[in-house]
């Protein structure tokens, strides 16, 4: 144990000297790791305060975890009495309340029983769920008349402890990616330090350095960084995080395993990126680190003297030749603009945040199947003269093309380049011709009743001059309401007015095989089905619709001609007032119970989708992203400036020889400015690219690939917010010129070309 006292005591003594004799070389690490931290820091204090947040919010609103609806007698004694338990241990849960009602479409006494599952732990409580569900509800449905059923409902309070399990989830997932982060940054910056420092490590090797004392030389030296700003720094990012939740009126927390995880978020990532450059850099050819001392071997020199375009010396030749400095370049643009372009899809992050918080969701679904009922215009008034009712969706009036063997056709040049529709080959569409239509069946069709309309006017919608209204649209049997994507990506660009023409199947030559699906599928019907086909006018687009598939919307009469079907309006969805209080909610949800008493067996369900924007919002997702997306910024600056400044006070010597070779300071000034203006327009462009990838991936993950699994569209505009890639331009653009303009700066004052072996005439004396 003396021994290992005396390893640490020895190692962290030499690495505190080295680190503050050369603290300017070492400060770059010392802004980076406080970043590490920062980010980690905030996001375990933020994580701590989501699982508070929303499990107060959820106490004031449920003491409960289940409702039975709509019992009978039987079955409420059965609960009321708990006739399932046989033993004290049968007992799985206690009756928090009931409330008995009349229906009062046949007289019926019905019961709504709010149960509290017995459990103290996660598992005790599933298991006690797990067994209600085996035995209680098999007696309840054998308790219940023939042709009736009841209705479970789950609150939000039974999948707490699951939701503290995806929030654990979430939080392992933004660990690793702030680990990979933070990693390729230190990484980044140390592998900077050692390109410029070759011919020193090769010296070490020399002297029989190994990997185990190059790993332990810079472990220690960045440890020692790390203990010194750890307790300001944690500080820090709890006082932001602070910042955050001290409005949302549940106190704020503070969990001192937070200290710990951010300690051990931060020696990993140490220990990370000290060994993969220190490996790399042990089995390295050390007469070869030696030899590549001259700009670090990121600079190809040339193996021969030439003039080339017979320009001037030396300005012009430096900048013909500045395809010698590729690799420097390259490495410093994709370490340095990445960040940039991670800060604008960060600030992107918190606006699909946004949009997703603020897309509007049903709070109630009702289910009139077992009534007998469809919803009509007594309903409506019904459902909209209560307090908080908005709009009222009907759910099953749509149809998929697919499913009936049709299609949509368009002209090939209402269609978005790049998309890969099938040309249409058949001959049944007299207004075809070759290769100038596309033909799509993935199509929705939705038969809109006028009172549904309401529905779309929380889109962009863009109408034709000639109608009023949307109404126009649906009361003309000539116009329909399209949307202009398929799974939620542009795909078509029609503009008002464009013509459409829908393909109905009304026989076929011969079948097509069974096993074809997709485009293959598509084309087999259209070569092999007879169609007759409608033509529509669009009378309004709709740009900001979810859509898995192509929306089109046409009236009760056209939707029957299309699908064969007459709309049924057995269930639909009840959307609330924005801005409403989840208690309002509960009284809502109360109104609409007992109107549904008046129609029979029909069932509401709460979606608790109010309590659960209160929820997340007061988890501050997105002033974390803002926060997070400007730490990552300064990193951009630091990279820069870090890597130019040891790269030209390497290349000092390099100019002091133009010198001595007669080149004035004149000379030597242009080729700082255009080597910092090289880099400049190069980061300019680079950034530009790399942005609009990273937020056109976030886009394509969140409206096409996160649907396949969550099975809810939602509908994520594409934009690069303008203040975000300003900021990113200006950002890449100044520390593409001004760091290189510093180290001219500064070689400009301070050296000599006499004191450094140039030729004896002091810098900037150019007459």
């Amino acid at each position: 144990m003396e021994r290992v006292f005396e390893y640490l005591k020895r190692s962290i003594t030499i690495a505190w000297k080295t680190v503050f004799f050369n603290f300017l070389q070492y400060l770059p690490f010392f802004i980076a790791i406080i970043i590490v931290q920062l980010l980690y820091g905030m996001m375990t204090v933020s994580n701590d305060n989501n699982n508070r947040v929303e499990y107060q919010h959820v106490m004031e609103h449920y003491d409960y975890h289940m409702v039975l609806k709509g019992l009978n007698g039987d079955q409420a004694r059965y609960l009321l009495e708990d006739k399932g338990a046989v033993f004290k241990s049968d007992v799985v849960f206690d009756v928090v309340n009931y409330e008995q009602y009349k229906n009062n479409f046949n007289g019926e006494e019905r019961f709504d029983i709010y149960l509290r599952f017995k459990g103290e732990t996660q598992g005790e409580l599933n298991q006690s769920v797990k067994r209600f569900t085996s035995g209680y509800e098999k007696a309840l449905a054998q308790l219940g008349a023939e042709g009736t059923s009841f209705t479970k409902s789950i609150t939000t309070l039974l999948n707490f402890e699951k939701n503290q399990r995806a929030n654990a989830i979430t939080f392992v997932i933004i660990t690793l990616v702030l680990l990979a982060l933070s990693i390729f940054l230190l990484t980044s910056l140390y592998n900077i330090r050692i390109n410029q420092y070759k011919f020193q490590y090769g010296i070490y090797l020399t002297f029989g350095a190994d990997f185990k004392m190059l790993f332990s030389t810079c472990f220690w030296e960045l440890f020692v960084i790390f203990v010194v700003t750890f307790i300001p720094t944690m500080m820090l990012s709890t006082f932001i995080s602070w910042m955050f939740y001290r409005v949302s009126g549940y106190g704020f927390l503070f969990n001192g395993l937070s200290i710990l995880k951010t300690f051990l978020f931060t020696l990993v990532v140490i220990l990370a990126s000290c060994w993969t450059p220190m490996k790399i850099m042990s089995v390295k050819d050390p007469m070869g680190l030696i030899i590549t001392e001259d700009n670090s071997n990121l600079v190809t020199s040339p193996r021969r003297s030439f003039n080339i375009f017979a320009e001037k010396f030396p300005t012009k030749y430096e900048f013909y030749s500045i395809w010698r400095f590729r690799k420097y370049n390259i490495q410093l643009l994709s370490s340095a603009i990445v960040f940039c372009a991670l800060f604008i899809m960060g600030l992107y992050m918190a606006d699909i945040y946004n949009t997703d918080l603020n897309y509007p969701r049903p709070q109630f679904e009702v289910d009139l199947k077992d009534s007998g009922f469809e919803y009509d215009e007594l309903m409506s008034k019904e459902l909209y003269a209560m307090d908080g009712v908005r709009a009222v969706e009907i759910n099953d009036n749509s149809t998929e093309a697919m499913d009936i063997a049709s299609h949509m056709l368009v002209k090939s040049s209402h269609v978005r380049l790049f998309k890969n529709l099938v040309t249409y080959s058949g001959t049944e569409f007299p207004e075809a011709q070759n290769g100038n239509w596309r033909v799509s069946n993935d199509v929705v069709y939705t038969a809109l009743p006028e009172e549904q309309i309401q529905i779309l006017e929380d889109y962009d919608i863009k109408l034709l001059d000639s109608l009023s209204s949307l109404s126009d649209c649906i009361k003309d049997p000539q116009y329909v309401i399209v949307g202009d994507s398929v799974s939620n990506v542009p795909t078509f660009k029609y503009k008002v007015g464009d013509e459409i023409w829908i393909g109905v199947k009304t026989g076929q030559i011969r079948s097509v095989d069974s096993n074809s699906t997709g485009r293959a599928l598509l084309k087999s019907q259209v070569s092999y089905f007879h169609f007759e086909y409608h033509k529509f006018i669009i009378g309004a687009i709709i740009y900001d619709i979810p859509s898995g598939s192509t929306p089109i919307f046409m009236n009760l009469d056209n939707y029957k001609t299309i699908t064969g079907k007459t709309p049924k309006a057995t269930s639909f969805s009840i959307y609330v007032d924005h801005g409403i209080t989840p208690d309002a909610v509960n009284a809502l949800y109360a109104d609409i119970r007992d109107w549904s008493h008046d129609y029979g067996d029909v069932k509401v369900s709460n979606t608790d989708i109010t309590l659960l924007n209160a929820i997340t919002r007061d988890k501050h997702y997105g002033e974390l992203y803002i926060a997070i997306s400007l730490l990552i910024l300064c990193i951009s600056p630091l990279i820069w400036f870090f890597s130019q400044t040891l790269y030209y006070t390497k290349r000092e010597r390099e100019f002091n020889i133009l010198q001595s070779l007669g080149a004035i300071g004149k000379e030597i000034r242009q080729i700082y400015l255009q080597g910092g203006l090289c880099m400049a327009t190069m980061s300019l462009i680079v950034s530009i690219i790399l942005s609009y990838a990273g937020s056109y991936l976030l886009f394509y993950v969140y409206n096409v690939v996160v649907p396949y699994f969550t099975k809810e569209n939602v509908r994520y505009v594409f934009y690069m917010p303008w203040y975000a890639i300003l900021t990113s331009i200006v950002m890449s653009v100044f520390c593409g010129f001004f760091s290189t303009y510093l180290p001219f700066r500064s070689y400009y004052k301070h050296r000599y070309s006499l004191e450094n072996g140039g030729a004896g005439k002091e810098f900037g004396a150019d007459e």
